[in-house]
């Protein structure tokens, strides 16, 4: 009677649960129907980036809601858009949508497939994160077809990505809770162990007012029973027993920690109430179509009663095990049905083993062949990236070489214009030195002439002693001595001397004329250079030229450097009025003012506006020059009236003034 008050009491409350869960699934079934809706509405006015997204969102909701054709047709559209427009991001979250599928679907080679492209891409984009949960769910399927290891470097290499990022307590806690699997899987229990408690370390991060995880015990639990240390084992599946409403809460797993419970002190050869517990987690599984859980009760059932002697009970639990292993693809369980149906059924034992031999080759060919093709698709995958690596580092040797060629053509460039510049250099310099021979030259010339002047004045001095005053000596002496005489003899005398004295005035008359010959030739090269200058503009360009300048002064007294930039200025100025001012007339004007060398240059020309005109070659030329000498220069012009440069020199040299 309490056992059947006990059952009803269960089957009441799984009863309840299954309401509940039923009820819930209505509820997100219809949330996923209004998204779908609702996503479908708004695909219909948008053709962008907006659009790819939202078609994915409508994607993911078929995938959510097991509609098969509509996600495969769905993501199958965002794919083709994600290519066409080059959105790799997108492209990315629809092969991962499509691993899970096939996931679910159990076609594990194609799973990887799309996992590792959808890794490649957010790896090459450096989304860590996402790269990381992508690697977790590939080390999942490695994990599944007994790819240990393979899982086990995927694992590693996700927990590197999330060890460097905040914020990601909650993936290294999954990965270190499949490294826990997959090591005790490996058999390697004491690194299980250790992988488990570093799980637990970052649970207690994530929820730290929860006293307990019960999967994560349950696993270490697992580990313990795997060693064989059924004590630690056995403490760790009470602790997750103990927790308050677990079979409330869930049913499902309370049922499976109590047959490992069970099972765990069956190994223990403690048979205390492990019948009833092992018959109580097959009834609570049982009421909850667990399939799964039931072929793994029944074996524990039939491995109980083979303990008790009970071959009876123990055949017919075996034969059910392998009835819902069979039912549910569940080779693992399949093969320990067949194993222990080998022992004790003797009539079918030789069935039982072939057929245990039979399954065991062809699930190692499987997984061989599973494994096989996840290297190839590795290396294929490998593979299209080297050569991606291999196409952008020509890119890059590409680029590379244009800048290269660019920068040598910058070289070339620049060493060109500084060897131009520097041959322009070498030019003004030569040019200059030849100005500055011209001007030695004109001074040399200089020295003649006042030389040859010297040798004038030294010969008119000697005509005017020898000549005039030796005249002027005799016909004074004569007169004294006529002066004491009056007869005509005296007369005569007298009148000679008057004609003598008309001979010494023409005599004078004469030297005068000469040294005025010689005046009119005193303004020497400087001046006859600027006429000459003004000459040949004339009569180059019909235009009129004046030139006016004090002739008291010789200005060939100038320095020599005032005198070449002053006539290279007033060329330079002469030169644009001729090219631009459309003038008639050309006025140069040379005097002294206080101390100072007064320029002035105008034309009557059509002029310019001083404000906009920009100094052109010319322009700075004169200022250039005007700088070497500490000359000012002031240019008026106005529209319609012509241009004057004023040219203001300081002269320190006192014999210009007093030549």
């Amino acid at each position: 009677m309490q056992k059947l008050y006990t059952l009803l009491i269960i089957t009441v409350l799984l009863f309840s649960c299954n309401q509940k869960k039923e009820k819930q699934q209505l509820v997100e079934v219809t949330k996923h129907q209004q998204k779908t809706k609702d996503t479908t509405n708004l695909l219909q006015h948008k053709k962008d980036s907006v659009h790819r997204r939202q078609l994915h969102s409508l994607a993911y909701t078929y995938l959510t809601q097991g509609d098969s054709l509509n996600f495969r047709e769905t993501n199958k559209k965002v794919m083709e858009l994600s290519l066409k427009q080059n959105d790799s991001t997108l492209l990315a979250y629809t092969y991962w949508d499509l691993g899970y599928f096939f996931e679910k679907k159990i076609k594990i080679d194609s799973s990887y497939f799309y996992y590792l492209k959808a890794q490649n891409i957010f790896a090459l984009q450096n989304n860590k994160i996402k790269e990381g949960e992508v690697l977790q769910s590939i080390s999942f399927i490695q994990s599944n077809v007994k790819d240990y290891r393979g899982s086990e470097i995927s694992t590693i290499k996700a927990i590197e990505i999330f060890s460097k990022i905040k914020g990601t307590d909650i993936d290294l806690y999954r990965s270190y809770n499949n490294l826990g699997s997959i090591t005790n899987a490996l058999k390697e229990h004491d690194r299980a162990l250790e992988y488990y408690n570093k799980a637990l370390e970052y649970y207690k991060k994530i929820k730290p007012n929860n006293k307990i995880n019960t999967a994560l015990v349950n696993n270490i639990a697992n580990v313990y029973r795997d060693k064989e240390d059924y004590d630690s084992a056995i403490e760790n599946y009470e602790k997750v027993l103990a927790v308050d409403s677990l079979y409330e809460k869930k049913a499902l797993f309370y049922a499976k920690v109590l047959d490992n419970y069970a099972y765990t002190k069956l190994k223990a050869k403690d048979t205390t109430n492990v019948e009833k517990q092992l018959i109580q987690a097959l009834k609570i599984r049982d009421s909850l179509g667990d399939n799964t859980g039931l072929a793994i009760s029944h074996y524990n059932l039939a491995e109980f009663y083979i303990l008790k002697k009970d071959t009876s009970k123990a055949l017919e639990n075996a034969k059910k095990s392998e009835e819902y292993s069979l039912a549910n693809k569940n080779n693992k369980r399949l093969l320990q049905a067949y194993d222990i149906l080998t022992s004790i059924d003797p009539i079918n034992a030789s069935n039982y083993a072939h057929k245990y031999i039979v399954l065991n080759d062809s699930l190692i060919a499987e997984e061989r062949m599973i494994q096989d093709k996840f290297t190839r698709i590795k290396y294929e995958t490998d593979e299209v990236i080297e050569e991606k690596e291999e196409l952008e580092e020509q890119k890059q040797i590409l680029i590379s070489f244009v800048i290269g060629a660019l920068l040598l053509a910058f070289a070339i460039f620049i060493i060109g214009s500084q060897y131009i510049k520097n041959q322009k250099l070498k030019f003004e310099q030569e040019q200059q030195e030849t100005n500055l021979e011209t001007f030695n030259l004109m001074l040399d010339q200089k020295g003649k002439l006042a030389q040859a002047k010297q040798e004038e004045q030294l010969r008119i001095s000697q005509e005017l002693h020898d000549g005039v005053l030796g005249s002027l000596t005799g016909i004074g002496l004569i007169l004294k001595a006529t002066n004491k005489r009056a007869d005509e003899e005296a007369i005569a005398e007298r009148l000679d001397l008057i004609k003598q004295l008309q001979e010494t005035a023409e005599e004078i008359r004469t030297i005068s004329h000469t040294l005025s010959a010689a005046s009119s030739k005193k303004m020497q090269n400087f001046t006859n250079s600027i006429i000459e200058l003004l000459h040949n503009t004339s009569k180059a360009s019909n235009i009129k030229t004046s030139f006016t300048f004090d002739k008291k002064i010789d200005w060939d007294y100038l320095n020599a450097e005032i005198k070449i930039n002053l006539y290279r200025m007033i060329q330079e100025g002469v030169q644009n009025c001729v090219k631009y001012s459309k003038a008639e007339n050309i006025l140069l004007d040379l005097s002294m003012k206080n101390s100072n060398l007064s320029v002035i240059l105008s034309d009557d020309g059509v002029g310019f506006n001083l404000q906009k005109k920009k100094r052109g070659i010319g322009l700075k030329n004169i200022y250039s020059r005007a700088n070497k000498i500490n000359a000012n220069v002031n240019i008026e012009s106005k529209i319609g009236e012509g241009t004057k440069i004023y040219i203001t020199i300081p002269v320190e040299d006192k014999k210009v003034f007093n030549s």
